[in-house]
């Protein structure tokens, strides 16, 4: 990023310096992560015994032996103990994080007090060159978030009684359809072109057409996916498709636009003598149609037998089809993420139990909208099976440039470091991403790794084995005697589970004692730290927590909630056009109503132009004297233009949001012809 950044002449934030060898130490398995754990613990402890505010709570501790992500597992925890008898509907959650799921993980979970926090991180663009000592924080609370999606998916005469809860649930479904950090997105839905807009908008228009909502979360235990509506999910699909090579023909455009723009720009920087030769290069590279730089160019016709072909090395009809066919494995894949952990097995689910470890999805890409289609002969079921071990999955995820930084098992270095056979060089082809992830076989990996597993040290061997919760809390805990009681019983019978009772200790489950003799403290704990002191009056007290099953999963609002009082209304949601309905990459100023004309139809502001540089670019000839330049750019434009869609003076509209100069002008709301004003003498409307 620093170095596109430095290419394109902005301003380069100074690097930040990082306090490990290797950003890979954040692995399961590291010995890294075994130190963080260990230094988690000892802070608890020293919280419980120093800190009053902390006398009456219960922490729990799920380090990177647990298998899972984190918000993964707090999640968990949440659902399971909203489906205990004795929960409290109006607890309070607070998740913080940067990931971009929470929010979906939050909505999912059905649970009204819940906020989200998390530091405003600016985008790459925006970016502060001098660092603040001070972070922005951004606060969600999920209750607002509610109301606006209430308003925002609100149905014209619903075939069936609206049910906010069940609208949340088909809005988490339909969203997945962008990716996450688990499955890629459909091709022609991207985020950053307001890709959710267009998802709302498709879904309110065809609900009734669909007949009613796409998930029944009440069936998600359904071993066989039945919790989808799947004829349902079919309409939204093909809705969906109408609206895809429009968004194709749209990215084409604008890149066609911007290469149009690199080309005069790079033209006018260079000298006289330098430009019929650049002029050449640049042709063939940018423009030359039977060898184009874009192979694909989806928009156009026949881009999805080029996707194909491309991807796939498929070349038939037949050959295609079939891959269609396989393609449409990504439906099993949504049936997986809308599935919630088990409390010991925790993976990147949203609904119910995770239904396997092993099981992906086989292909890189994502399959086209339009071709999502039969989904009905897909019978959706899953093996049951374990996670990986901590050590498994490092062998799997660390390059080998980590291997050196990083203190890893001996034998483990002599089996594979430097061996091409697990580091081969490969052909990678990023398909527009910035950072490359690839995959390895597993059963290779697990066949190499459990050569050694004798060799290991006692201390490997435990880092390399999965783990369970801990639960930490005070000696004389008021709230929590109850637990104690428990801890003290389990101390005594290390091989019983015991349940806790979740009427007079707030939470549900089971404890066992852990490895420190039960969870008895022996008044003694040393720091895991250097500089910091022991602790030699230890009053905490620490067992194994297993957390319980969620039998009856409940998606809606649990009785005798409390709902904050509303405060969005309809005047608070600001409409904005879909993305591919409006030319160039910025949407279109919004209607603006003026004072005097309250009671009349509302109109467009005065268009304006603002001038900003002005007599800068384009050689220094600036906007009052650029004929010479202007007769320039048309040439360029019509040679430049027509690839792929017709000469300039042919093409049905432009999809520039901006004129060609690179700071001199910002387009506003304004007919195509009146884009900028005609100089004395024009004859016709002057367009870049």
């Amino acid at each position: 990023m620093r170095r596109e950044l430095q290419a394109q002449g902005k301003e380069v934030p100074p690097p930040e310096i990082s306090e490990v060898s290797d950003p890979n130490v954040i692995t399961p398995g590291t010995e890294f992560m075994e130190k963080l754990s260990q230094a988690l613990q000892y802070y608890i402890r020293a919280r419980l015994n120093t800190d009053p505010g902390w006398k009456d709570i219960m922490v729990i501790l799920s380090d990177a032996n647990v298998p899972g992500e984190g918000e993964h597992k707090i999640m968990s925890f949440i659902r399971a103990q909203r489906c205990m008898e004795d929960y409290d509907p109006n607890t309070r959650h607070c998740l913080y994080g940067h990931d971009a799921d929470l929010i979906m993980l939050a909505l999912a979970s059905h649970e009204v007090h819940f906020s989200i926090l998390r530091e405003d991180v600016p985008l790459p663009n925006q970016a502060e060159t001098e660092g603040k000592p001070n972070k922005p924080y951004l606060f969600l609370n999920i209750w607002v978030l509610r109301e606006y999606l209430e308003i925002e998916l609100k149905i014209l005469d619903p075939v069936c009684e609206p049910n906010i809860e069940r609208l949340i649930d088909d809005f988490i479904f339909i969203c997945f359809l962008m990716g996450n950090d688990f499955i890629p997105h459909i091709p022609s839905l991207e985020t950053h072109e307001c890709a959710v807009d267009l998802l709302i908008e498709v879904y309110k228009t065809t609900f009734n057409k669909m007949g009613g909502y796409i998930v029944n979360t009440d069936k998600v235990k359904d071993k066989h996916g039945s919790y989808l509506e799947v004829s349902r999910l079919e309409i939204f699909f093909h809705e969906l498709s109408m609206y895809e090579e429009k968004i194709f023909l749209k990215r084409y455009e604008l890149k066609q636009d911007f290469l149009q723009k690199e080309y005069r720009k790079m033209l006018c920087e260079a000298s006289e003598s330098e430009r019929p030769e650049l002029r050449r290069k640049l042709d063939d590279l940018l423009f030359n149609e039977d060898h184009p730089y874009d192979r694909i160019r989806l928009g156009l016709p026949g881009w999805k037998s080029r996707f194909y072909r491309e991807y796939f090395r498929v070349e038939t009809s037949n050959e295609i089809g079939n891959l269609q066919s396989e393609m449409v494995m990504f439906i099993p894949v949504y049936s997986f993420i809308l599935m919630d952990p088990f409390p010991l097995r925790c993976g990147k689910c949203y609904f119910a139990d995770v239904p396997s470890w092993t099981w992906y999805y086989p292909f890189y890409v994502a399959p086209f909208v339009s071709d999502l289609k039969g989904l009905s002969q897909f019978q959706i079921s899953f093996a049951l099976d374990k996670p990986l071990r901590p050590f498994d999955q490092l062998m799997a995820v660390l390059p080998l440039q980590s291997w050196l930084k990083l203190d890893l098992p001996y034998c483990y270095c002599c089996k594979f470091m430097g061996r091409e056979e697990y580091y081969p060089k490969l052909q990678t082809d990023i398909n527009g991403k910035h950072f490359l992830w690839s995959g390895i076989s597993e059963e290779r990996l697990l066949a190499s790794t459990k050569a050694v597993d004798e060799e290991l040290t006692m201390d490997e061997m435990r880092r390399n084995t999965t783990r369970q919760d801990k639960i930490f809390l005070h000696r004389n805990s008021n709230a929590l005697a109850h637990m104690n009681g428990v801890i003290a019983q389990t101390s005594h019978c290390p091989l019983q589970k015991l349940p806790i009772d979740s009427a007079t200790s707030g939470i549900g489950g089971w404890l066992s004692p852990d490895d420190n003799a039960g969870g008895l403290s022996s008044s003694f704990f040393p720091s895991p730290i250097k500089n910091l002191q022991d602790i030699t009056n230890d009053q905490a007290m620490s067992a194994t927590f297993f957390n319980p099953e969620a039998v009856n999963p409940t998606p809606r609002l649990l009785s005798n909630v409390r709902v904050p009082d509303k405060t969005v209304t309809g005047a608070d949601i600001s409409k904005r056009p879909l993305w591919h309905t409006y030319p160039g990459s910025r949407p279109p100023p919004p209607m603006v109503q003026r004072p005097d004309s309250i009671w009349k139809p509302s109109t467009p502001a005065t268009p304006r132009e603002e001038h900003k540089h002005a007599g800068t670019g384009w050689a220094g000839r600036g906007r009052g004297n650029n004929a010479t330049a202007a007769a320039q750019a048309q040439q360029l434009a019509t040679r430049s233009s027509s690839y792929g869609h017709g000469t300039a003076t042919d093409t049905p509209r432009s999809s520039s949001s901006y004129s060609y100069r690179k700071t001199s002008f910002h387009r506003v709301d304004m007919p195509r012809s009146s884009w900028f004003d005609n100089e004395p003498g024009d004859a016709q409307p002057r367009r870049w």
